[in-house]
């Protein structure tokens, strides 16, 4: 998915994988995610990009222009803090 969506985007600044802090039940604590930084493009382009892709399951952003993908089962998006990023992935998640 990494390969994908460099190709699409351009290089990116991977800021955290599966070590660090993260919300319970993360897709990071398995290997599954991964936070970036687009240096080629705006925040908005890669997270279009990266909800274009099939292989991603969630695609959130965070102010400062950070990016969460993963490859989980649900599809789910959201932009902001944690209480926002609750809210609005409530009303975007749906199964594969």
């Amino acid at each position: 998915m990494i390969s994908e969506l460099v190709a699409k985007i351009g290089p990116i600044q991977i800021t955290s994988t599966c070590g660090g802090r993260h919300a319970r039940h993360s897709q990071h604590y398995g290997g599954k995610a991964v936070d970036f930084r687009p240096l080629a493009t705006s925040t908005r382009a890669a997270v279009a990009a990266a909800k274009a892709l099939e292989s991603t399951g969630g695609v959130g952003s965070y102010p400062g222009g950070l990016v969460h993908v993963d490859v989980g089962e649900r599809e789910a998006s959201w932009y902001g803090h944690k209480r926002a990023r609750r809210q609005y992935a409530q009303l975007a998640q749906r199964r594969r």
